[in-house]
């Protein structure tokens, strides 16, 4: 018998993962990728293409800052990236506050019954 609620427990974990589609759904499906990312034993090829990948973002960034920098733009455009990023990422911090408050009063609050 414990074999089968482990079977059943199993199925419905996995069930629960391919759901998708709603937001708290995705955002566990997510974290639990995120999380489990470093976890397991990572074979050559994929540390050699995260290298690969770290050392085009970087030195792309790095670039970049090295021309402002030696345009004399340094401040402006530290200034513009602050601003562009500061803004997106407080506006996705507003939404994302503001969808689980939503969430959270539904909980609280459940509609009634339509008749």
């Amino acid at each position: 018998m414990g074999s089968h609620h482990k079977q059943d427990r199993w199925l419905q974990d996995i069930e629960a993962r391919q759901r998708n589609i709603v937001f708290p759904n995705t955002v566990e499906n997510e974290t639990r990728f995120w999380r489990n990312l470093g976890t397991g034993p990572s074979k050559t090829s994929t540390k050699l293409g995260l290298a690969v990948l770290a050392l085009f973002v970087f030195g792309f960034g790095g670039v970049i800052l090295v021309a402002s920098y030696q345009a004399g733009t340094m401040w402006s455009f530290l200034l513009a990236m602050l601003l562009f990023c500061g803004s997106l990422f407080g506006a996705i911090a507003w939404a994302t506050r503001r969808s689980l408050r939503n969430i959270q009063n539904g909980r609280h609050n459940p509609m009634p019954p339509k008749r």
